[in-house]
């Protein structure tokens, strides 16, 4: 457990930028970020592990501090990252200039997880509604209803990408797409939703 907590800490002391709400990322060995972006689905999945990681815990500090971040980090994907049909923009910089609009399948399905811990945690309904509008995203548009998988990438207007436009994009299986994310905010979901 001495373990994970240095390893909390760190995370909350060292990556997660209080000011921003987001993940730093790509750090030199000065803890220096060395890039200005934001990846919406790592702060919103990130916001949901820092404070499972502090419930196992059972710090009542580090837990107070992981559950008001992890709604501050909701916050700040929920203000930059959403787009109005309710899903995730993949990655912008901090001045709000998108890198990658796209739709990424597994930013959506943390989208869903992600947000409903936030409403678990501070009962604003606005999370309790993007965590619904992010899986009716993914309802309508991810999933591919002829082969049974999800789709990797999505353009900014939600049409997943074809084997003609970008073979690695359209693709439903390969070195960076497996149904980690898929099925793990159904198992997950499942079990939020017992006590609903």
């Amino acid at each position: 457990m001495a373990a994970q907590k240095a390893l909390l800490e760190v995370t909350l002391d060292r990556i997660v930028d209080g000011a921003s709400g987001h993940f730093r990322m790509f750090f030199d060995n000065q803890w220096n970020s060395l890039t200005d972006h934001i990846s919406f689905g790592h702060d919103i999945e990130g916001s949901w592990l820092i404070f499972e990681a502090a419930e196992v815990l059972g710090d009542p500090e580090l837990f107070a501090r992981a559950r008001r971040l992890a709604v501050e980090m909701a916050f700040a994907v929920y203000e930059q990252g959403l787009d109005k049909d309710g899903s995730l923009f993949y990655e912008a910089n901090s001045k709000g200039v998108f890198i990658d609009p796209n739709k990424h399948w597994w930013a959506q399905a943390e989208a869903v997880v992600g947000f409903y811990n936030a409403w678990q945690l501070s009962r604003d309904e606005r999370f309790l509604e993007a965590s619904r509008r992010a899986w009716e995203y993914i309802e309508e548009r991810v999933v591919d209803k002829v082969h049974g998988e999800w789709h990797a990438k999505l353009s900014p207007q939600g049409v997943p990408y074809t084997e003609k436009e970008d073979p690695a994009d359209a693709c439903l299986v390969g070195p960076w797409k497996c149904p980690y994310h898929n099925s793990r905010v159904c198992l997950e979901m499942m079990e939020r939703l017992k006590g609903a």
